[in-house]
């Protein structure tokens, strides 16, 4: 635990530094940034601060985020290089240690079923995202596969145990 408090104290520390020089981040600055975001959603830290996104996402495409996996793994790939990406070949992912995953993860906009963190900018994709809600809420009552109950009260609170009271 104390080591990934350590990391991430770096990764934050060489985002703020490169924030403040006002230099590109270099490849070996990216990786760092996107092997915080290789964990479960749970875990991870917030997205990254605007000068930071506006050179780790997407620039001139608002549907990349949200379009098909491979678009993105290519722009992660543009991003970390060949020779980073070829280094996480095979790296176990959701483990703090593969970059490249964690990149895909950052950018991508397909929170419900690759578990994305949906941190780039985009307005095309936040409507996307909206109409994914949407469908979702049509599944009401837990029918269908796509059901999302978003609602943690009944995980908790049982009426059989716990009657309300008569008024």
């Amino acid at each position: 635990m104390k080591n990934q408090i350590v990391t991430l104290s770096a990764a934050a520390l060489l985002s703020f530094l490169s924030l403040v020089s006002a230099e590109p981040l270099t490849k070996e600055q990216m990786e760092e940034i996107f092997v915080q975001y290789d964990v479960p959603d749970d875990d991870a830290p917030d997205c990254q601060p605007e000068l930071i996104d506006k050179e780790i996402c997407p620039q001139g495409d608002e549907k990349l985020p949200c379009g098909p996996i491979e678009g993105i793994e290519n722009h992660c790939k543009a991003l970390l290089g060949d020779d980073v990406v070829k280094k996480y070949d095979g790296v176990e992912v959701d483990q703090g240690k593969n970059a490249f995953a964690g990149c895909v993860k950052y950018v991508g906009f397909h929170v419900f079923d690759l578990d994305h963190m949906a941190c780039c900018d985009s307005d095309f994709c936040e409507d996307w995202i909206g109409e994914q809600f949407e469908k979702m809420a049509e599944f009401e009552g837990g029918e269908g596969e796509n059901y999302y109950d978003d609602d943690d009260d009944d995980d908790y609170y049982d009426e059989d145990e716990h009657p309300h009271p008569e008024f």
